[in-house]
């Protein structure tokens, strides 16, 4: 039943979002194919027009899969949805299991799909020289591999924007167990929880200090001169960090939501 489930989490999803997608392409084109002939003022500006476009699909991409996602949550678990949604034989685990699946299918999709614009709009074998060079230049100074930090700062964005997300739906499962104000507080109480985790981010990271005096040094010095195993572990701790955060905050919400639903 879970699988059923999300088949119509994900068609709601993409019917929502697909526009999104293909503006961010679209516009990636124009940005691409007004940069070829030459510049005259008028196709400066028409490029400059499209560029800005396709920054905005991009960033609406991200929030949208935000802003999406607690929508869907709402509406098919608390709204009027909700009434058919609860007649289903599955259990709050599973209703809970295809919000949380669901959006970490749209969020890979849409960083997917942030890159390949980027990409189509951007790329020359200068610009990725230099790209290049300057991760390199980095990467060398902390004297790490360029493929290990590409893929711990994407994953860290990703865990800390996925993060925000599982808070915003704990605070609309306990801002619809509210009488009043539920929409208010349900943003309040993800808010909340979303300064506590980053609160215990950063507590648990600080706590690993202890045990490593690398890391403690960067709560302790007033300098900008990162050691580089204290910048690599830092990352790495703090990934798993976001990791078992998740995870656990997936279980108190299943957790609450079986205690029972107040529809609206």
């Amino acid at each position: 039943m879970l699988i059923k489930l999300l088949k119509y989490d994900l068609k709601y999803m993409i019917r929502n979002m697909c526009v999104f997608y293909i503006l961010s392409v679209f516009f990636a084109i124009t940005t691409r194919l007004l940069s070829l002939p030459e510049q005259t003022v008028m196709i400066k500006i028409l490029s400059r027009i499209s560029s800005g476009c396709m920054i905005a699909m991009i960033a609406d991409i991200i929030i949208n899969v935000m802003m999406r996602s607690w929508v869907r949550f709402r509406d098919s678990i608390y709204k009027d949805e909700s009434y058919l949604t609860h007649t289903l034989p599955v259990t709050k685990n599973d209703l809970y299991n295809s919000k949380f699946i669901q959006t970490l299918i749209f969020f890979f999709v849409g960083f997917v799909f942030v890159i390949l614009s980027l990409f189509i709009a951007y790329y020359t074998p200068h610009t990725w020289l230099i790209i290049k060079e300057y991760i390199k230049a980095i990467t060398t100074g902390f004297n790490m591999s360029m493929l290990f930090f590409i893929t711990i700062t994407f994953l860290i964005i990703f865990l800390e924007l996925f993060n925000a997300i599982q808070c915003g739906f704990l605070g609309i499962i306990l801002g619809y167990k509210m009488s009043n104000g539920k929409t208010g507080l349900s943003v309040l109480f993800g808010f909340v929880f979303y300064l506590i985790s980053q609160t215990l981010v950063l507590s648990l990271v600080f706590v690993y200090g202890l045990f490593d005096n690398s890391v403690m040094e960067l709560f302790k010095s007033g300098t900008i001169n990162i050691d580089v195993n204290a910048f690599r572990v830092l990352a790495i701790v703090s990934s798993i960090l976001y990791l078992i955060i998740i995870f656990g905050m997936s279980i108190i919400c299943k957790k609450v939501l079986n205690k029972g639903v107040d529809i609206e």
